[in-house]
């Protein structure tokens, strides 16, 4: 009887420190995003001059990184440190609170990607193809076949090589359409299936001037973002 009251008093010794160790455990739990691709392509920009959009994709998740100096909207958006963009349409900002002591803050937005399972038909196919890539970083290059399209209401008409990919692009199609300041400077159609990559597009808008882009390559890099969660409601950056 003394043997059981000593194993119960002992349980109830230990039972706070293994409370603290759960609590720890369920206020502090860091994701970790590892990023080792970039996709770079080059543009022109409204002043005419050349200007390259670098992106870092996650492929075990198909997540997407977009930093504002790599991805070329620094000017329009001078607080955020980077947008997770994933599959499902959901789309994490994480800034930094400048005339709050610089604390980091993270906001979600949601965009909405419809599955297309194939081209529209004014997308016509010409016969033509080209190449894109570079192989000094171990990816190869890239075929792309070229479409046509012409608009029924206006006179623009675009020239764009395609490809198909094991990414999804969808959610580069869309960011546009967020309700932020910042913009990538290479907007992409939104009319295409999500694994289709435009590798270039030419465009003319009569009266308002020309789009024009290339896809350049893919390169091996690492780069990692982290989230702490803190007592299961907040999350912080690191």
């Amino acid at each position: 009887m003394n043997r059981f009251f000593k194993i119960i008093f002992i349980a109830f010794l230990l039972f706070p420190l293994f409370a603290v160790a759960q609590q720890k455990q369920a206020i502090k739990s860091t994701t970790q995003y590892n990023f080792s691709e970039m996709w770079i392509w080059e543009y022109t920009d409204a002043n005419g001059k050349m200007a390259q959009m670098a992106i870092y994709r996650e492929p075990k998740l198909n997540y997407w990184l977009l930093t504002p100096d790599d991805a070329g909207f620094r000017e329009t958006d001078e607080m955020t440190l980077w947008f997770l963009l994933k599959p499902n349409g959901e789309v994490l900002q994480a800034y930094q609170d400048g005339e709050k002591s610089n604390r980091k803050k993270l906001v979600k937005h949601q965009l909405h990607p419809v599955k297309k399972n194939k081209l529209p038909d004014y997308w016509k196919a010409t016969g033509k193809s080209k190449y894109f890539g570079d192989t000094f970083s171990g990816f190869p290059t890239i075929k792309g076949l070229e479409y046509k399209v012409s608009y029924t209401k206006t006179n623009d008409k675009s020239t764009f090589y395609l490809a198909t990919t094991k990414a999804d692009l969808s959610m580069l199609s869309l960011f546009n359409d967020l309700n932020i300041d910042a913009k990538l400077p290479v907007r992409f159609p939104k009319d295409i299936p999500g694994n289709f990559i435009t590798l270039s597009e030419y465009s003319v808008f009569p009266g308002s001037g020309a789009v024009r882009y290339s896809f350049r390559y893919i390169s091996q890099t690492e780069y990692y973002i982290q989230l702490v969660r803190l007592q299961d409601s907040a999350v912080n950056i690191r």
